[in-house]
């Protein structure tokens, strides 16, 4: 199966490139934690402005870094200038994009809960519930190859990149979902580990998305 072969290839390439990719995931791991921070002291604070900088930088970071990964991935190494140029260049669509997920995450999230309230007594409601669930899970199948794609295909435009990215996660979707289960439970390891978070999360999950997405990409 295509994952497995995805799944080898990841790990493969993080234990040939240890060094440097998890410096990469520490890297954004700080730089991350401390704009997550930042939402703690301003909603305790009271300087709610501070919430603006998480919300401004989380997406272009994020996407930066997976820009990074793909560098060491293919080229074997990255470099300082290359990753400013990078996000100069794509901070827009990295906001962009990122505003949005977390705007469609809270729909879906608030819709869920409310379906899932109001089922207890309607079975017919209780049905919107699993299709609310089913929109979330689709919805992370979706990021996973919008956010690689957008580093995959820079030079493409944001329109194109979201078509295509509908385009993969509808037409190989039996794939798509056992890589995004992979993705999740790579995730909750590398969370219960305590420090593989901070250690894998670029070099692991960032390729595993990547490559995963570039497999899929080579059928068309």
């Amino acid at each position: 199966m295509e994952i497995f072969s995805v799944l080898k290839f990841t790990f493969k390439r993080f234990y040939e490139d240890l060094f440097k990719l998890a410096l990469l995931s520490i890297i954004w791991f700080i730089i991350s934690a401390s704009l997550l921070f930042l939402i703690f002291i301003g909603l305790n604070s009271g300087w709610y402005f501070l919430l603006l900088l998480p919300l401004l930088f989380l997406g272009p970071i994020f996407l930066t870094f997976l820009y990074a990964g793909n560098q060491i991935l293919t080229k074997g190494s990255t470099s300082f200038k290359s990753l400013l140029v990078f996000l100069k260049a794509n901070f827009g669509r990295g906001f962009f994009i990122f505003i949005v997920s977390i705007t469609l995450y809270i729909i879906f999230i608030v819709d869920l809960r409310f379906f899932l309230i109001k089922g207890q007594a309607n079975i017919w409601l209780l049905a919107f519930a699993f299709l609310f669930a089913y929109l979330i899970i689709y919805f992370s199948v979706y990021q996973a190859y919008i956010w690689s794609l957008l580093v995959i295909q820079q030079n493409r435009n944001l329109k194109e990149i979201c078509k295509n990215a509908l385009v993969l996660s509808l037409d190989n979707i039996i794939f798509s979902l056992i890589w995004f289960l992979a993705i999740f439970l790579l995730i909750i390891v590398l969370t219960i580990i305590g420090i593989g978070l901070p250690l894998g999360f670029i070099g692991i999950i960032g390729l595993l998305m990547l490559q995963g997405t570039k497999t899929m990409l080579g059928k068309y």
